[in-house]
């Protein structure tokens, strides 16, 4: 396949399986019975009927919007035959498909596909401008030669909000594929929480993804409370007595794909006593009896393997958690030729996640997926233990909600709060959704500053419930006089950058894989961030990596643009690299967006117009089609008015241990005319081994104004403030030479 003929296919890293499920009813939204294929044979196929930029003639479909690479006629089917190491894909029409799906098809590997296994990949796609974007709902299917089979994928889209997907059929082999049906389930499904805004000391709102057919929800909040340890219960299991009696060990689930009953396996020659036979499609869970699991180590036996170990494709093992509401995905065991296939045994121990409180379970099932109809693997020699430290408390118990959102207060605020979701209407009410933990940090509450100086203050707050440390964010306060007119809030040109020797036609490449901070170096405001970042004589450089899709991202530091309104203006010079571009400037915190067109031959400057500005702004620079561009100035501005604040960003303090409510900032610069400092505080705290940062306080303005202007004060002036003769604010009773600045900005001299 040609990157120039055809779109690009990016896949995604993290797989997300969705789990199967039983539905009662399903609405249809497409179909196609391939009846319009008539060339061709199952045998014989047709030549390729997609052309080169993946267009296929409306008249070959039902339905119009259909594409693909490597679509061929096979008399009443569909045959999908990889001409290149990127696969044959059949791509449906672009729509929605947010929520819950199940997709069906009929399929078998083609007669003249050089192995009976053939694997079919179907996945929820993304159609973007120059490429195909995987997302993280896919799963592979095996296919043979010997029969017609149905294969049902199901996914629940709670991710891509967009109306240009789309599913995608693919195969690296050859493969005949017939009777897609793509539906939506009549019946409810299990609400995804979407996260929590607005965590204060006793109290969050809670939020959901909203479930098609759904008119209201049942909200319930819990926590846990700490009890006597229960004794530690230790179960181990082999399967041997399965020999005997036929039948599961107590507590131990199976379904099979097939119907089958459960089979045992046996290999004394190898010292496998016994072991629970794990087929494509089948599903097994582990016992529940109620407690938390503490320990979990499991073993993976290679009972039936394909004679090509290329048959094993990208078959896999799905893990997912019974967290006492719901189940959820923990991970991917991914069965590849390169360990499998050599008769070994695969033992994992998974103590360290269970202990964790993100992965505590009361069970586990495992989903085998992909593999080859007439192979087997086996589970043996399971070993795990449970413990109760903990009973659930339930605060709120299914409480009616009309919208996906819900506020709760009045919470203790020493607690951690976890809550879940179902979905009613009048005929059913759905699963639960998974818990939710609402782990937070409330905004510390800032107070004002003291022992000003010259070139020094202490900030001031009070102690925030959760938190184990905090930090000072240092900012410069500027405040529009009264001839205020246009504002550089900020203006980057890069010139620091000097000396290096290095070209834009060779840029030096710093390349990363998340934002990291741009060092005062490089820039003349603290706070900028990047993502696959470089740099080149008096440039910045966004890197990216083509070849994987992956875009450079340049972000400013935060950025008071709330004036005026909202309105403010970018000012950005850059050019491309390798070909024509589209450089996106967009808000981090509305989304609001601009597009611009760069080519590699010329500079060239953009004026963009923005309306939507917030008071702590970030405004970041990353491109369409991920090639590397270069930025060689970024101006932003805003229009003030008398009285407009205007807060830069200059620096953080050192972490602040948990029970300190205060820190001197020191080596500060005076400040000038209309500008003096102002600060944030914010909490933090550890939560299984991530720091969570709460919002931050209100802005506090530090005062370094004596105010001797005057030598008297007038009349009646009420007094704010007294310092020492070095600038020192104290209090009413401080005895030797004070100053005393009134409210009419009059200072007086006093002895005490």
């Amino acid at each position: 396949m040609s990157f120039s003929t055809i779109k690009a296919i990016a896949f995604t890293a993290v797989f997300a399986a969705a789990t199967p499920l039983a539905y009662a009813q399903s609405a249809t939204e497409l179909e196609e019975d391939f009846s319009l294929f008539i060339a061709g044979s199952e045998s014989e196929p047709s030549s390729a009927i997609s052309n080169e930029t993946g267009t296929i003639p409306s008249s070959y479909f039902h339905q119009s919007g259909w594409s693909g690479y490597g679509v061929h006629q096979a008399g009443g089917a569909c045959a999908l035959i990889s001409p290149d190491n990127y696969g044959a894909q059949l791509y449906t029409p672009l729509g929605a498909y947010i929520g819950e799906y199940e997709v069906k098809v009929r399929a078998k590997t083609l007669a003249s596909n050089y192995r009976d296994n053939a694997q079919l990949t179907i996945g929820l796609w993304e159609d973007a401008a120059s490429q195909y974007n995987q997302t993280t709902y896919h799963e592979p299917f095996t296919t043979t030669k010997s029969e017609w089979r149905e294969f049902t994928f199901y996914f629940n889209n709670t991710t891509y909000n967009s109306s240009n997907l789309l599913i995608a059929f693919s195969t690296l082999d050859k493969v005949l594929i017939d009777d897609v049906k793509i539906s939506r389930p009549t019946t409810l499904t299990a609400p995804t929480p979407a996260g929590i805004s607005g965590f204060k000391a006793d109290g969050f709102t809670a939020h959901w993804n909203a479930v098609n057919g759904a008119t209201h929800y049942l909200f319930s909040l819990f926590h846990d409370v700490k009890e006597g340890e229960t004794e530690e219960q230790t179960f181990l299991e082999n399967f041997t007595s399965m020999k005997t009696s036929g039948k599961l060990p107590e507590g131990w689930g199976y379904k099979s794909q097939s119907g089958k009953e459960p089979e045992f396996f046996e290999k004394s020659a190898d010292g496998i006593k016994g072991a629970l036979l794990f087929k494509n499609g089948d599903v097994i869970t582990m016992p529940d009896n109620g407690g938390y699991y503490n320990t979990l180590e499991i073993n993976i036996v290679e009972c039936k393997m394909p004679k090509n170990a290329e048959e094993i494709g990208d078959a896999q093992i799905i893990v997912e958690l019974f967290d006492g509401h719901a189940w959820k995905k923990f991970t991917t065991i991914y069965v590849d030729a390169s360990e499998y296939g050599q008769g070994n045994i695969h033992d994992f121990d998974w103590t360290r996640f269970v202990t964790q409180d993100k992965y505590k379970c009361t069970s586990v099932r495992f989903r085998l997926a992909g593999f080859p109809d007439d192979c087997a693997l086996g589970l043996t020699d399971m070993a795990w233990s449970t413990k109760n430290t903990t009973t659930t408390h339930y605060d709120i118990k299914d409480k009616r909600v009309d919208g996906t959102s819900f506020t709760v207060d009045g919470l203790d605020p020493a607690i951690d709060y976890s809550f879940v979701v179902k979905a009613c209407n009048a005929e059913s009410t759905s699963p639960s959704s998974e818990a939710y933990e609402a782990i937070g940090v409330a905004a510390p509450v800032a107070e004002s500053a003291n022992d000003v100086r010259k070139d020094s203050y202490t900030a001031n707050w009070q102690l925030s419930p959760k938190a184990e440390s905090y930090y000072v964010e240092n900012n410069d306060l500027y405040t529009a006089p009264a001839d205020a007119a246009s504002y550089v809030v900020i203006n980057e040109d890069f010139s620091k950058i000097s000396g290096s020797g290095v070209t834009i036609d060779k840029p030096y490449a710093f390349q990363n894989g998340k934002y990291e901070k741009v060092g005062l170096d490089m820039v003349y405001n603290n706070g900028w961030e990047c993502y696959w970042g470089g740099y080149a004589e008096g440039c910045f450089v966004c890197t990216g990596m083509t070849d994987y899709n992956i875009s450079g991202e340049l972000v400013t530091p935060q950025l008071t643009l709330n004036n005026d309104g909202g309105s403010y203006q970018v000012k950005v010079k850059a050019r491309s690299m390798l070909k024509d571009e589209t450089l996106i400037v967009y808000s981090k915190n509305t989304r609001e967006t601009k597009q611009c067109q760069l080519n590699p031959d010329d500079w060239s400057t953009f004026t963009l117009n923005f309306t939507a500005g917030q008071l702590s702004d970030r405004i970041a620079f990353t491109c369409q089609n991920h090639y590397p561009f270069i930025i060689d100035e970024i101006k932003i501005t805003q229009n003030l008015k008398a009285g407009d604040r205007v807060y830069t960003f200059l620096d953080n303090s050192e972490e602040i241990e948990e029970e300190e409510t205060s820190y001197t900032l020191t080596q500060l610069a005076q400040p000038k005319a209309n500008h003096t400092y102002a600060y944030r505080v914010y909490g933090q705290r550890m939560y299984n081994n991530k720091k969570v940062v709460s919002a931050p306080s209100d802005y506090v303005t530090v005062d370094f104004s004596t105010g001797i202007n005057k030598t008297e004060a007038a009349e009646n002036a009420a007094e704010v403030a007294r310092y020492t003769v070095d600038g020192v604010k104290v209090g009413a009773n401080a005895r030797g030479v004070v100053l005393v600045k009134y409210a009419d900005g009059s200072v007086k001299k006093q002895v005490k």
